[in-house]
């Protein structure tokens, strides 16, 4: 790992431990191990440290998206559960990075990482629209505003994860997918989604047989699943 990794995964840590207003630029050079010159050679204060590790993240997110666009041709549907899909298990997968994503409202968007970002955002927003544009031209999606479609894709998806990782939902946060993806593409292209079964839920129960005075003669554990009621 090179200094300038050393020092953002230090960042993430301090970040996650402490939050970003109680983390100091002294805290994140002590927990990466290097000397304040090499820091400062990299980063001039705390706030391009957070820059960087968010332009970071959204553009290692991007390469997903990427992947998920490069497997076409494909349905409205595979594309659109591919990056629900993806983004909730990136989620699940590093749930500090994504923490520190949603909570950064701090990157300054006329710094070299915003203008970085706002670039990247719209190299995918073009690949998104270059890859819906035959769907477009079918009729199959609704030729809207790229920023209305994203919002459609990932707007719930976001308002999930931000619940979830607060310890709000329970389960995993990927469970929520089938109805995302079913939300997403009744959004792009004006069809009712279809419906689906109530989710089910997985459960334990513990059965004892007692004696008259309250003992456990026996005991055993079975499992089942609860339907939701109609």
């Amino acid at each position: 790992m090179g200094v300038r990794e050393r020092i953002l995964q230090a960042a993430l840590e301090c970040f996650g431990e402490d939050g970003y207003e109680h983390t100091t630029i002294a805290r994140i050079r002590e927990r990466s191990g290097v000397s304040n010159g090499l820091l400062f050679h990299h980063f001039s204060s705390k706030e391009s440290i957070a820059g960087a590790l968010y332009a970071d993240t959204i553009s290692s997110i991007h390469d997903g998206y990427r992947q998920v666009l490069a497997a076409g041709p494909g349905t409205l549907s595979d594309v659109v559960g591919g990056f629900i899909r993806y983004q909730l298990r990136w989620i699940e997968s590093d749930p500090v990075r994504a923490r520190f994503l949603y909570s950064q409202g701090r990157l300054e968007w006329s710094s070299d990482d915003g203008r970085r970002v706002r670039s990247m955002n719209g190299d995918i927003a073009e690949a998104y629209r270059e890859w819906l544009a035959p769907l477009i031209a079918r009729g199959e999606v609704r030729d809207l505003p790229m920023a209305v479609m994203v919002a459609i894709v990932t707007g719930p998806a976001h308002a999930l994860a931000t619940q979830w990782l607060a310890g709000q939902l329970p389960g995993a946060v990927v469970d929520y997918a089938d109805d995302l993806i079913d939300a997403a593409v009744a959004g792009l292209s004006g069809s009712p989604a279809p419906e689906r079964a109530p989710r089910r839920t997985e459960a334990r129960v513990r059965v004892q047989l007692l004696d008259a005075q309250g003992g456990v003669l026996a005991e055993t554990e079975v499992g089942t699943t609860l339907n939701p009621s109609t």
